[in-house]
């Protein structure tokens, strides 16, 4: 069964060389979200023997109780690998989960609650108080096993005393829609709340506490994905009031949130817990996939399809746009001059790019990437470029991504469509819509940033 739900319409959209460039993109893409499930990534990392749980090289007895508790877009199948591996050991669990996925899941001890992304509703707050409440009065012989995923910011909140869930609500919209990266936002929003930026850990102790990780977040830092519950806090309350200046947000941003932040700067409101805090010596953090991970399964699987094959890394950030005209440039110059890899090839890139909104349309950074580059392939010939979000959204759209070939220009004008006016409007989505070069997967309950590709036949 295809991940990507509209991949025959997607392939039927070209002829010839673009044919078979779509064909073997939609290929790789589906293999690097395959490879990050949240269940094969946990089943695949840990172990039970003897009554010991394992890790890596860690090794946990089971004495007391297990708890299974966490937030993401991959938390529910995380779950179910937890599941599978320790069920009869689990007292009890609660995830949360992205709103509307919350029965696909096949569980017996842990419970999904759904919670809004990316966008924190009541429900998200009624889930994460649901965490607490089973985290509370435990001891050293207890273990919690927190799942975090990308998303997991959203889906798992309890904003500081004083501000209401509308307050968080603007500010978070504020947040995305300003440009700034996700480690900016991640450190304004571990200074409003009770749970990030290693506070959930802090409510765990002096259990033991064992976090698998699936990082949404460039470089994998422990701190930033899902803002660090579980993880040592490297910012401050300074560092999230130069966020708010940097992008001149102070006069726009709620009272509340400008208060809470002011009073912490001032040193009135303890700072979260930083590195050597004795609260993480019973804390272990593990990443059990990744955006690295998802690109080099892709790239096996284009190795196997005997295709010459470049991975550009993890690392990818900037204007959307601008990323995509320069993924046109590498593959013209596969094409052309044979660099840096020659045809036929392969070209993969991971990371998450940025979107400045100026205009009222409706896109996500994935479709932007591909819009940007539309205009400089035109009548390059088999070829194709493609942007997909590994959570399958893009933005606030029901889109992964999409994807575009050397016709794809003259496809549009034909229909009075121009690339340009599309982009200054931010409406990448009505764009490719009308080419029916949307790429849907649904929601793939998994979360590893974007991963982007060029195949030069």
């Amino acid at each position: 069964m295809n991940i990507i739900k509209n991949h025959s319409e997607i392939i039927s959209n070209a002829s010839g060389m673009e044919r078979k460039a779509r064909e073997i993109m939609l290929e790789l893409l589906e293999s690097a979200i395959e490879t990050v499930d949240g269940k094969k990534s946990v089943i695949s990392s840990i172990s039970l023997k003897d009554e010991c749980f394992s890790v890596e090289d860690l090794e946990i007895p089971l004495k007391g109780k297990v708890l299974v508790i966490g937030a993401g877009k991959a938390s529910g199948k995380m779950a179910e690998g937890v599941e599978y591996v320790l069920l009869d050991h689990i007292h009890a669990g609660h995830v949360n989960v992205l709103s509307g996925t919350e029965g696909l899941f096949n569980l017996s001890k842990v419970r999904t609650f759904p919670a809004g992304h990316p966008i924190p509703d009541h429900n998200t707050l009624e889930g994460t108080r649901k965490i607490v409440e089973l985290v509370r009065g435990l001891d050293e012989s207890d273990v919690v096993i927190t799942l975090i995923s990308g998303g997991g910011s959203a889906l798992m909140e309890m904003p500081m005393p004083g501000i209401t869930l509308e307050d968080l609500n603007r500010a978070t919209r504020l947040l995305l829609e300003c440009g700034a990266r996700i480690q900016e936002i991640n450190s304004v929003r571990k200074h409003i709340s009770q749970v990030k930026g290693g506070r959930l850990a802090r409510l765990c102790y002096p259990a033991t506490v064992i976090s698998l990780i699936i990082s949404d977040v460039i470089g994998d830092p422990l701190d930033s994905i899902a803002s660090g519950p579980t993880a040592p806090d490297t910012t401050t309350f300074q560092d999230a009031w130069e966020v708010l200046e940097k992008y001149d947000l102070l006069k726009k941003m709620p009272k509340s949130i400008v208060e809470t932040l002011k009073k912490g700067v001032r040193g009135e409101i303890h700072d979260t817990p930083k590195p050597g805090d004795p609260v993480f010596e019973r804390v272990h953090n593990f990443i059990v996939a990744n955006n690295e991970k998802a690109l080099y399964a892709a790239a096996n699987q284009a190795k196997a399809l005997g295709l010459n094959t470049l991975v550009l890394g993890s690392f990818i950030e900037g204007e959307a746009r601008h990323v995509g005209q320069a993924l046109a440039g590498i593959a013209q110059g596969i094409k052309h001059q044979n660099v840096p890899i020659s045809p036929p090839a392969v070209v993969l890139a991971g990371g998450e790019t940025t979107v400045r909104v100026v205009g009222s349309g409706k896109g996500g950074r994935n479709q932007e990437v591909v819009l940007g580059s539309v205009e400089k392939i035109a009548d390059e010939e088999g070829l194709c470029i493609a942007s997909v979000g590994t959570d399958g959204v893009d933005g606030v759209t029901d889109a992964a991504g999409a994807i575009a070939d050397g016709k794809t220009l003259s496809r549009a004008l034909s229909l009075g469509l121009k690339p340009s006016t599309f982009l200054n409007r931010n409406d990448s989505y009505s764009f490719f819509l009308a080419l029916n070069d949307l790429i849907f997967t649904g929601p793939t309950l998994t979360n590893v940033m974007d991963v982007m590709g060029v195949v030069v036949l």
